[in-house]
């Protein structure tokens, strides 16, 4: 089993997260399981803003870009580990592999869970976008609007080194949404997840905090066996209707998207 797992973010260039993520990742996956770790080849931290990430996502070396590469690897599925889900509908577009986003995966599972949910984004530009999501996705009525941590995507990466203030502050709003009925909670970036997972925090006011970066990676796991065994995949009937190969290489051409030998290490 051989896992492609997306982040939106130049991740070579951030050591602490890349490394807490792995561990993670590592500690939950099968054991028959590979994981790559890919990042974008450059781009911006800026994260809250909706333009970087859709830079990040389409632009040659990113997500879209990545997508490709994972399915002509021979990866067996790819998991974005981003809550903004970037690329994710486009990729199930051009790839034949089994594409989960860590936003669509973790909203429809916390359904399971609870009857309703939330999260914590870290800016509150990002929790807009995630109700808008959820929206998107026909979650509305069991979904309550996204709380944040106030700060960005910088001022994340410093909770892996002191993480108090943070995880105050996650906790507060935690509460928060537990009062107005929420009975799952997202850590609403796969970064954050990454810290409130490593700092034990599960349960608030009894509601459930799930672990939304293990779930995706398990989730991954799952949907790449059906489609070895029983042949499940994307319907191909609109939505995800696809172009033929020679188009897809036409566009990578165009666009200036890198080839699998281009990959960096």
């Amino acid at each position: 089993m051989k896992i492609w797992w997306q982040s939106s973010t130049p991740i070579h260039r951030l050591h602490d997260y890349r490394n807490a993520l792995s561990a993670h990742l590592e500690s939950v996956k099968r054991p028959d399981t590979e994981i790559h770790i890919s990042g974008v080849d450059d781009g911006s931290m800026d994260l809250h803003f909706n333009a970087v990430v859709a830079v990040n996502s389409y632009g040659p070396g990113g997500v879209l870009n990545k997508i490709i590469q994972a399915a002509d690897q021979g990866y067996d599925a790819v998991a974005i580990g981003c809550f903004l889900d970037p690329a994710m509908q486009e990729g199930r577009e051009i790839v034949p592999i089994p594409v989960f986003g860590l936003g669509e995966t973790s909203m429809l599972m916390a359904c399971m869970y609870g009857h309703k949910f939330s999260g914590v984004a870290f800016h509150s530009k990002q929790s807009q976008y995630y109700d808008r999501k959820a929206f998107e996705y026909g979650l509305t009525a069991r979904h309550i609007p996204f709380g944040d941590l106030g700060i960005d995507f910088t001022e994340v990466q410093k909770g892996f080194t002191d993480p108090g203030q943070m995880t105050e502050t996650f906790i507060k709003e935690c509460r928060r949404l537990a009062a107005q009925g929420a009975e799952v909670i997202l850590a609403a970036c796969a970064t954050v997840n990454a810290i409130i997972r490593r700092e034990k925090i599960n349960e608030v006011d009894g509601a459930l905090i799930m672990d939304c970066n293990a779930v995706l990676l398990k989730t991954a796991e799952g949907m790449a066996d059906l489609s070895k065994s029983i042949g499940l995949h994307a319907s191909r009937r609109l939505l995800f209707q696809g172009p033929e190969r020679h188009a897809l290489d036409d566009w990578m051409r165009i666009y200036n998207f890198r080839s699998s030998a281009q990959l960096k290490p």
